[in-house]
């Protein structure tokens, strides 16, 4: 059982073991546990998920897993309620410009002290998976566990019937092992678990369309801002949006092109998006940026994926002296992408991550909650977590229905502990100017978590102005994202280059790494005057509005029904702040 703290500085989640594990009902089921011929009580940790429903789904169950095929879990320890406020606690004293903690980040080490994690626990929990026959690794803070076993060993010690999963549309898409049915533990390791990810969750998962070039940059008229840049050397990008184009609207100053490697940064990349070098050497050569990347983790193939290579491509494009590191997963999994970085001893500062699911996909409130624990330890080190808004407006990937409408928050990017990026566009096609929000872009209040303390009263001034949907369409009282925004729409597409040709993309997948790339040049200012890094955002972006250029047009409708949030003057719910202004952005972060 959880229940949501809402005392300042922001929401607190607190779980009591005792309570989750009374709510359930204890059954006796037919299927052995890993001991032959064994019946013990077993316990859902998640067992409010329903059934994997193939005709409202985009993915179709094909054939159960075969018994020997190697299965690899990552299964996630239960922090309890003391240590997980213990540990929001230290999240937003040393998050907070102002605060006496403000920069005063954790080691790993400090951060697995504070979760205390008993050994008692790890050890149990460990054994019972290790007795079936697993291989089991214990993260470095002692709360996730990667368990690698045979499917037919999982099937017996989870309850489960695991079967492979195609996507029905994205034919790329790699295949997904899930529980087809739910999953339960004995109750003798239940009381140590949170849940075994991510055997329930469904991620969407969306082609990413490109678009041929259009007609020459020329062919537009500047009269109501400043001339298109010939960016790139490339034809194809003239009417596209180049990183000459994005220095020029955010005020990107041309020494960060050699300027402090300090810093760091990285991209998550997941579910096939690989990239191919020479596609990342034809944009540089072509958009004169150095597009080398310096680590990555979790292994590349020689692939085209045009997500991973926009990604790279511009969060380079804005910050190309940072040190990049690509940190990749073969399937969309937060927990395992969240057990990667927080295993570095020295992980990059600033995370760039376009992917996310609907709040309502996510289903499990133990799996929003185990991501927000990885959100509050990343940030107690000092790390800047950002997630794309989400590419369907209000409505989200599941839509608004037809009957009752209501609109689908993003997860994670109406999590409180990361900063979400929505998107614009240009107000006039090819005309470096004034911006507007992107019909697509997500943004709105989240269902599930409360509004935090740091933007309170900016959400406060935008409830108060009349142009708002219908109340019955949302929660006002929900987190309130995105938090700040960058171009992002299909006015002007972002040139790529990807599978050896140049084309157009759009969404807030291309804002995002915009964004973390501009954050990752402020740290670089941080770390060479011998400053913490910045940490989690948002703290300091609502102390300075002024960091950002506003933007007062548009709605994010989502394009297919009349209702959206409206950009009005100061924070709204489609393009948070606006977009960045690195010159002001520069002289807030000169002065904490």
């Amino acid at each position: 059982v959880c229940s949501w703290l809402t005392a300042t500085p922001g929401p607190t989640q607190v779980c009591d073991p005792l309570a989750d594990i009374k709510m359930y009902a204890l059954t006796l089921l037919g299927a052995t546990a890993y001991t032959p011929g064994s019946y013990a009580p077993r316990l859902s940790p998640e067992a409010e998920v329903p059934h994997h429903d193939h005709s409202a789904s985009s993915w179709l169950r094909e054939e159960r897993a075969s018994p020997q095929a190697r299965v690899t879990l990552t299964v996630a320890l239960r922090v309890e309620g003391e240590a997980l406020k213990r540990l929001e606690s230290t999240f937003w004293a040393v998050s907070t410009p102002g605060d006496p903690e403000y920069g005063k980040h954790l080691s790993n080490d400090q951060v697995t002290a504070l979760l205390n994690v008993s050994h008692e626990r790890v050890s149990a929990a460990s054994h019972h998976f290790a007795a079936a026959g697993a291989e089991v690794t214990v993260a470095p803070n002692r709360d996730m566990l990667t368990v690698v076993m045979t499917a037919a060993e999982a099937e017996a010690l989870l309850s489960a019937r695991l079967h492979w999963y195609r996507h029905s549309r994205v034919k790329a898409a790699p295949r997904l092992l899930r529980a087809a049915a739910g999953y339960s533990l004995d109750t003798s390791v239940a009381q140590h678990v949170s849940l075994v990810g991510e055997l329930v969750q469904f991620p969407h998962i969306a082609e990413k369309a490109t678009t041929d070039a259009a007609e020459p940059a020329s062919s537009f008229s500047a009269a109501a801002g400043e001339e298109w840049p010939k960016g790139c050397a490339a034809a194809q990008c003239d009417n596209f949006v180049t990183p000459a184009v994005l220095a020029m609207r955010y005020k990107i100053p041309a020494a960060a092109a050699s300027g402090s490697t300090a810093s760091s940064m990285a991209v998550a990349e997941y579910q096939g998006q690989y990239y191919k070098t020479s596609d990342l050497a034809t944009f540089g050569e072509s958009c004169k940026v150095d597009v080398s990347i310096k680590e990555t983790i979790g292994g590349d193939l020689p692939v085209a994926g045009v997500e991973a290579e926009l990604d790279i491509e511009y969060i380079k494009a804005v910050a190309p002296a940072v040190p990049l590191t690509v940190v990749y997963n073969s399937q969309y999994s937060l927990l395992a992408w969240a057990k990667q970085i927080s295993s570095l001893e020295n992980p990059p500062l600033v995370h760039s991550v376009s992917y996310g699911n609907d709040e309502k996909q996510q289903v499990s409130a133990e799996y929003m909650q185990t991501a927000n624990t990885a959100f509050m330890k990343a940030g107690a080190r000092g790390l800047s977590i950002l997630f794309a808004s989400g590419d369907q407006g209000v409505c989200g990937r599941e839509g608004c229905g037809f009957f009752k409408k209501r609109f689908k928050p993003d997860f994670p990017a109406a999590s409180p502990y990361i900063t979400a990026v929505g998107g614009t566009d240009f107000v006039t096609k090819s005309v470096v100017g004034d911006e507007k929000a992107w019909v697509a872009g997500g943004g709105g209040f989240s269902d599930d978590f409360a509004i935090p303390a740091y933007q309170a009263e900016a959400v406060a001034a935008y409830l108060s102005q009349p142009d708002l949907p219908p109340k019955d369409m949302w929660n006002s009282t929900g987190r309130a994202y995105p938090d700040v925004s960058a171009l992002a729409g299909q006015v002007n597409p972002y040139c790529v280059v990807s599978s050896g040709r140049f084309a157009g993309v759009a969404g807030t997948s291309a804002a995002c790494p915009v964004v973390a790339g501009i954050f990752a040049l402020l740290n670089s200012r941080r770390v060479d005057n011998g400053k913490p890094a910045l940490g989690f955002l948002n703290p300091f972006i609502y102390q300075n509005p002024q960091g950002f250029q506003d933007v007062t047009q548009g709605k994010n409708t989502g394009g297919m029904q009349e209702y959206g949030f409206s950009a009005v003057k100061g924070w709204d719910a489609a393009t948070g702040f606006g977009t960045p202004d690195f010159d002001a952005l520069a002289e807030a972060v000169d002065q904490l």
